[in-house]
């Protein structure tokens, strides 16, 4: 039996998404392609954009439109915006870190050690702080 063609390459981009026009200028902007439970189901993309401390997040859906969930505040300038597993995580040298969960969907501020640097293995948050330490985080369940 033969099997179907299949498509090896993509075939170029094209836009499926755009944002209302922001006040300021965005400095971070963190994507993620697949949400598990998720505000529009288990298919969802999001999408975050930042600037400053202010953080603005889309859920985009198959079809190309986008609805806002919302709009966060970190309190401090944010050094870096990513999801890890189904959150959003900001975080800020001072030692700020600020986490949206698309499951419970709740925003959440911690204050911990001033970060340097910080990785991501899985849904498993590492974080290198000034104190010599690094902090192994885990979602919170």
């Amino acid at each position: 039996p033969r099997c179907p063609p299949r498509l090896k390459e993509t075939s170029g981009w094209q836009q499926t998404f755009s944002s209302p026009r922001l006040d300021w200028v965005i400095e971070r902007v963190a994507l993620n392609a697949k949400v598990l439970g998720g505000p529009l189901g288990d298919h969802d993309k999001m999408v975050a954009a930042a600037s400053c401390s202010e953080i603005i997040l889309w859920a985009l859906r198959a079809d190309g439109n986008g609805s806002e969930i919302g709009v966060f505040h970190l309190g401090v300038p944010l050094e870096a915006l990513f999801f890890v597993g189904n959150q959003l995580i900001a975080t800020s040298h001072s030692g700020k870190i600020g986490v949206w969960n698309a499951v419970t969907k709740h925003w959440q501020i911690q204050d911990v050690v001033p970060i340097n640097s910080y990785d991501a293995a899985g849904t498993f948050l590492l974080l290198g702080c000034n104190n010599g330490s690094i902090y192994y985080v885990g979602e919170q369940r």
